[in-house]
């Protein structure tokens, strides 16, 4: 008789155990891992759906703001529900923050500080949490100023940390390093370009050991790598400076093709479909056909070129804030659409982003504005002054924008 009630026990709980299994297993395939994952989100810059407008008046629509453990100038990122956001501070920001933040109350859900091995060096306006985190649906990558280098799971474990800035001492400027990781499927890519030891590198995502590096030209430079993704799962990864621009195998950094001029060393290439977009003295766009074939140039139009934010590209149009002038474009052929003054905007360093028919565009003052896009007009809709400026690019996931500020987070429904 024991023996059983025993055999049922078992069979119950090999049951249950099974029927766990499925149900984690079905919700994993109904429910994919949505959210804003990267510097330019999916590196568009180009979401689905955000708020219309932005206030934090009477008619406020800020659901909440929390303040941060230090400076930032990066952009935050969003998994789902969970937002992913990176601070500095002390006398040289040497202590470094990546911060988990409930998208939906604001509550800090975990937070991991480590110090920096590396140069801690930047402009007056910078910070040291000045690259924007990356993540790939399980796990996060943070890089700062001092090119320390950290990955962490969702929930916050660490998995492992590099000094780049202490392997390589030479590595860093007097402006501070701001070049934003990528993740192309089990590699991180960074872009390290200085004076000094200057190179780009792959990284193994699991274990943070370098599977491959190559030396880049000697010189300061910003703009962060974009990738462009191949149906048969194969990627490049481009990198563009005042030199050259490069494609690179993405896990073995083998170069696919190369560009022999230079483009901008602020704004980064942006990757939209198979439209590759290289900011510098022009706007140059190409599109790629097959994996290692120099991409076709379709235009190039000095009118479309922006000064210090990237490109926002999607829908088959792309955007350009050029000083206070928004400008939309078609993609295929360069031709303007629209262009739209923004009274009253300061400096900006944020890119654009887009949501559905709407554009939002914030200063290093604070200042943002919602811009509706009619079609074949651009109007301002919406004004909001912030308490503190913003560099960073904001997020948007789930109907929500979520702004860094240097000290503090928001967002906005």
């Amino acid at each position: 008789m024991n023996r059983v009630i025993v055999s049922v026990v078992f069979c119950i709980r090999w049951l249950l155990l099974l029927c766990v299994v499925l149900l984690v297993s079905s919700r994993s395939m109904a429910e994919p891992v949505t959210g804003w994952f990267g510097f330019r989100g999916d590196g568009t810059s180009v979401a689905e759906r955000g708020p219309s407008r932005l206030s934090i008046e009477d008619d406020s629509n800020r659901t909440w703001k929390r303040e941060m453990p230090g400076r930032s100038v990066a952009g935050p990122i969003v998994i789902d529900d969970l937002v992913i956001t990176t601070s500095s501070s002390g006398p040289s920001e040497e202590n470094l923050f990546v911060t988990g933040v409930d998208l939906n109350s604001g509550a800090v859900v975990w937070q991991q500080q480590f110090r920096a091995t590396g140069r801690p060096f930047f402009h007056p306006t910078g910070a040291g949490a000045a690259p924007s985190p990356v993540t790939d649906g399980e796990r996060v990558v943070a890089l700062f100023s001092s090119n320390d280098l950290v990955c962490l799971s969702t929930d916050g474990a660490l998995k492992w940390v590099r000094g780049l800035g202490r392997d390589y001492e030479k590595a860093g400027n007097d402006l501070g390093m701001a070049s934003s990781p990528v993740i192309a499927g089990d590699v991180v890519i960074v872009q390290v370009e200085s004076q000094g030891d200057s190179f780009a590198a792959g990284i193994d995502l699991n274990t943070g050991e370098n599977r491959w590096r190559i030396k880049r030209p000697p010189l300061a430079n910003w703009s962060s790598p974009a990738v462009v993704r191949f149906g048969d799962g194969a990627y490049e990864v481009v990198l563009q400076s005042q030199q050259d621009v490069l494609a690179l195998d993405a896990g073995t950094g083998e170069t696919r093709w190369t560009l022999g001029e230079g483009r901008g060393t602020i704004p980064s290439p942006t990757v939209s479909g198979k439209h590759i977009l290289l900011p510098g003295s022009d706007l140059l766009v190409m599109k790629a056909t097959v994996p290692g074939e120099t991409p076709v140039e379709l235009w190039r139009d000095g009118k479309l070129a922006p000064k210090n934010a990237s490109v926002a590209a999607g829908r088959d149009q792309l955007y350009v804030l050029k000083g206070s002038v928004l400008l939309k474009a078609d993609l295929a052929t360069g031709d303007t659409v629209w262009k739209s003054r923004l009274s009253g905007l300061g400096a900006t360093w944020a890119t654009p982003v887009v949501a559905g028919n709407s554009i939002y565009v914030f200063d290093q003052s604070g200042i943002g504005l919602v811009v509706a896009d009619g079609g074949d007009s651009g109007e301002v809709v919406s004004q909001v002054e912030l308490e503190e400026g913003v560099l960073g690019t904001p997020a948007v996931a789930n109907g929500r924008l979520v702004v860094r500020s240097k000290t503090m987070l928001h967002c906005f429904e």
